[in-house]
């Protein structure tokens, strides 16, 4: 499937935990400024399982979620830095699932990852933003008016679109609802 428009940028974004990782494929028209939410996903793991089931579940969904929507221009998660051994692991473990996934279907992260502060501060304009926030600023750069199943989905959206504001492909100044 090749790209449609030419000033058209498709962005498949990550948001990623061991509990709900979140997805997205954010499309961004670069010549009318505006961002598409183009589908978006989550996946609840069961905590009462081991990491390793865990994150073969989410492997198996990332696949099958990537799988569906390419070809993409860009493909970003969230970054993370753990302090904590534990938590790193599971958090890491979580990333390395997501990568598995995408290495099976000829995909890779082509993006930084991007700290959680900065996704806030160039979707929202602010770097410490409440869940609640994240999700009025997804829905004013996008029109997007459906359900979020959960948070997980619309800070994916937000981590496209600040990979879209670093990029140069959308501006803040000039949003269109």
């Amino acid at each position: 499937m090749g790209r449609i428009k030419a000033d058209m940028k498709r962005i498949l974004a990550w948001d990623i935990s061991l509990s709900s990782p979140g997805a997205a494929v954010v499309d961004i028209d670069t010549k009318r400024n505006k961002a598409y939410v183009v589908a978006k996903s989550h996946v609840r793991t069961d905590s009462s399982e081991v990491i390793a089931r865990r994150t073969q579940h989410i492997e198996a969904w990332a696949q099958l979620f990537a799988r569906a929507y390419g070809p993409y221009d860009a493909i970003v998660k969230e970054g993370f830095q753990g302090k904590i051994a534990h938590t790193s692991y599971t958090i890491f473990s979580a990333h390395n699932a997501i990568d598995r996934a995408m290495n099976v279907i000829d995909l890779t992260i082509t993006e930084k990852p991007i700290p959680q502060s900065t996704v806030k501060k160039l979707c929202v304009g602010k770097g410490r933003a409440e869940k609640s926030e994240v999700e009025e600023a997804v829905r004013k750069w996008t029109g997007y008016d459906g359900e979020f199943a959960r948070d997980d989905e619309s800070d994916a959206v937000a981590i496209g679109i600040a990979l879209a504001v670093q990029q140069g492909w959308v501006t803040a100044e000039e949003v269109t609802p």
